[in-house]
């Protein structure tokens, strides 16, 4: 049977094929539909992006409003200690306003008199705290003694490294505050090791005391230049002090009170302090003290006070070349258990009021055992000579650096101490910043 004939697809057929006229110009003219300028520019994607952006900037200003807050409700006149847990837990106690420190406690007293051989001076000086044998044994460790006492009961630094870890409070001992108050900047050296704990020349006994003076004379010959201590061992803490007036102790409550017992025997250290300060008067005055077993003052680069057991500028004849005097003037005392019965008296100094001059106080323990350090002002009775000297009033007055409160280990004798003023009211020799012309 024959196939019926098929029709070809339309549109397989061209536009001849099928009676269609072909039009050249419609083939080139292309239809263009006009878009608002808005899509344009990516409009949707710009809005999702705005709503976007603006949930994630309301959220933030949520959470910096939430934290501000918590953070305002913090009472700002409150700290924590260092406690890391304590007794409290897991959190730190918080203590309001100042952390009381505490007090030096179950000191023994012992009856410390000065007289002045001056017939106008009349004065005495504070209780001395008694030593117990366990602390007169702590005292003589590591050099041995020529003097044959040891360590003694006394306020000082405890082991806290600062705020926020260990006992942070900053208790005010006679050596000075480790922050919080203006003062002398006080440093601890031990001669017996160098920076890397390794033992020097000064470190056997007794045939370290050689090494050890010419260490301390290499110091002061190179204008008191910290750089030539620094090769030694150095406390990693200072501490700032507000006056230097400690009775007998063992000569280990020195690297005790810069936290530095465990790595420092007690014998052959010195302490360096040093600042500006701003002349309270006009009035001459001079410096009157003592250590064990050396102490030396420096004002104004020069040598101020020489007085111990041990001389390094002045001598026992009290030459002051610095000056171009000589004092010999003494002030007893009884300096028990230490063997040493008299402050030394050094030069009149004149100065205007409210000059700001450098300071520095250098002191240290030869060979072990017992150790203290005095250092007041005497003041003149008048800016008039008398006879070609100053005369003096005959009363000593605490050298101070600051106003703030004595150490309560010392203010507890004031009632068997008249003429003895430790308020020095008037005469307060407050730290200042130095005025660069210097």
């Amino acid at each position: 049977m024959e196939k019926p004939p098929q029709d070809e697809p339309q549109d397989a057929l061209l536009p001849e094929d099928v009676g269609v006229e072909y039009s050249t110009a419609e083939q080139d003219e292309v239809l263009v539909r006009r878009q608002p300028f808005w899509k344009k520019i990516g409009g949707d994607g710009l809005v999702v992006s705005i709503v976007f952006h603006a949930v994630l900037l309301i959220l933030f200003g949520a959470w910096v409003v939430s934290s501000w807050t918590d953070t305002a409700k913090t009472d700002p006149d409150t700290f924590a200690t260092g406690a890391g847990g304590g007794a409290a837990g897991e959190r730190a106690k918080i203590f309001e306003h100042k952390l009381q420190p505490k007090n030096a406690k179950n000191l023994a007293k012992t009856s410390a008199r000065i007289t002045s051989k001056s017939s106008s001076a009349t004065l005495a000086l504070p209780d001395i705290p008694t030593t117990s044998s366990a602390s007169l044994i702590s005292g003589m460790t590591g050099g041995g003694s020529s003097k044959g006492f040891g360590g003694g009961s006394g306020g000082g630094i405890g082991s806290g490294k600062g705020a926020g870890v260990g006992n942070g409070k900053n208790f005010v001992g006679l050596f000075g505050a480790k922050f919080g108050i203006s003062g002398l900047t006080g440093t601890f050296y031990d001669l017996k090791q160098d920076k890397d704990k390794v033992a020097t020349k000064a470190a056997p006994y007794p045939a370290g005391l050689g090494p050890y003076r010419e260490a301390v004379r290499e110091f002061l010959n190179a204008n008191w230049n910290p750089i030539k201590l620094r090769r030694y061992y150095v406390a990693p803490e200072n501490l700032i002090l507000s006056q230097l007036f400690i009775p007998s102790r063992g000569a280990n409550e020195a690297p005790k009170a810069f936290n530095v017992e465990k790595d420092c025997q007690p014998s052959r250290w010195v302490v360096h302090y040093k600042g500006n300060v701003k002349v309270p008067q006009d009035v001459p005055f001079r410096f009157v003290g003592s250590g064990d077993d050396w102490l030396l003052v420096r004002w104004d680069g020069k040598i101020a006070l020489d007085a111990g057991y041990e001389f390094f500028e002045a001598g026992g004849g009290g030459d002051y070349k610095d000056f171009r005097k000589t004092v010999t003037d003494k002030f007893d005392i009884n300096r028990a258990p230490g063997g040493l019965t008299h402050l030394r008296a050094g030069p009149w100094i004149t100065e205007t009021r409210g000059k700001v001059v450098p300071i520095e106080i250098l002191f240290g323990e030869t060979p072990g055992g017992v150790f203290d350090v005095y250092l007041t002002i005497e003041v003149a009775k008048s800016k008039q000579k008398v006879k070609g000297e100053y005369e003096g009033e005959g009363k000593l007055k605490l050298l101070r650096f600051n106003n703030e409160p004595i150490p309560e280990e010392l203010t507890k004798g004031t009632q068997r101490l008249p003429n003895f003023d430790w308020t020095a009211e008037g005469w307060i020799f407050e730290a200042a910043k130095a005025t660069g012309s210097r």
